[in-house]
């Protein structure tokens, strides 16, 4: 076998180890005396506001019965998509900013437990001059 086939074979088990591990982490159940009966409820009164070339994203915390683990933020440049990004927030924060050029985003939150991700908040246009 050449050194182009020993690498694809590498890439191959490499592969192979990283979805089974996935798969396992994915199977996990949430820490004991987590509700996890179902994702959580998509996040509520999110507004986003620019502060010069700075975008700021809020919403309300989670409501007490539902366990949040992280909140995702996305933006798009077209309504619906991620295309600007996606990020991660911690379940103990209500807020998210980021520097972004001039333009317009379409942003979206939503929070995700072990049991899964919420539906995605309303949608909201930020507009960055």
């Amino acid at each position: 076998m050449n050194k182009n086939g020993v690498i694809a074979v590498v890439v191959m088990v490499v592969s192979v180890v990283l979805v089974g591990l996935w798969a396992m982490r994915s199977a996990e159940q949430g820490p004991v005396g987590a509700n996890c009966s179902a994702p959580p409820s998509a996040p509520t009164g999110v507004a986003v506001v620019a502060e010069g070339t700075k975008g700021r994203v809020t919403w309300a915390p989670a409501p007490a019965d539902e366990s949040v683990t992280t909140y995702i933020i996305e933006a798009g440049s077209t309504p619906g998509s991620n295309n600007q990004g996606t990020f991660v927030a911690p379940a103990t924060t209500t807020a998210f900013d980021r520097e972004a050029s001039a333009g317009i985003y379409y942003v979206r939150v939503f929070a995700r437990n072990a049991c899964g991700t919420s539906p995605s908040s309303q949608e909201q246009t930020l507009t960055i001059r």
